[in-house]
């Protein structure tokens, strides 16, 4: 939790400078790569994975947003058997202009994931996860994303991260 309340005071810290982005709703999609961290079961593993996300917000300043949305992490595969995470995530978003057209932010949320084991058990639960990342908008409306989040979940008994990497559009309405 102490990393959790950091990473809130930093997003807001961050939001607190800025003055970029509009105030109102937006929606997205990005394409991702996602690395777990942990091996499975013990066993050498298979730590990468494909993925994606989808994500719909609200700007109610033009720094400081909320957003949702679904994520999919991806499996990764061990002798042991296999795990796909994948889950919904509410995050509060802080952005700081760069330039004319170029902007960075950071998020800090909750992601409740559910991971899904061949051969074991199903998990689920909820805990923090944070990320960064740079935008470009192309014009008012459509922007490009590039970003790192870290997500925390549960899966064959134990505490794990993956750290997913993606790209993808933007749109505000």
């Amino acid at each position: 939790m102490k990393v959790f309340a950091q990473a809130l005071v930093a997003a807001a810290a961050l939001a607190a400078l800025a003055t970029a982005q509009a105030e109102g709703p937006y929606a997205g999609a990005s394409l991702s790569s996602s690395r777990y961290q942990k091996d499975i079961g013990g066993l050498s593993t298979d730590r990468s994975g494909s993925g994606g996300k989808i994500y719909g917000g609200y700007g109610f300043t033009p720094n400081v947003a909320l957003e949702a949305g679904y994520a999919d992490l991806g499996k990764s595969s061990s002798a042991a058997g296999s795990v796909k995470e994948h889950g919904v995530f509410l995050d509060l978003v802080g952005s700081v202009p760069l330039g004319e057209s170029f902007s960075a932010f950071g998020r800090v949320g909750a992601f409740n994931g559910h991971s899904r084991v061949t051969g074991g058990s199903n998990e689920s639960g909820t805990d923090a996860k944070y990320g960064l990342g740079l935008q470009y908008d192309f014009n008012k409306q459509v922007g490009l994303r590039g970003e790192w989040e870290r997500y925390r979940f549960k899966a064959l008994g134990t505490k794990s991260n993956a750290d997913l990497y993606s790209v993808g559009l933007n749109y505000k309405f």
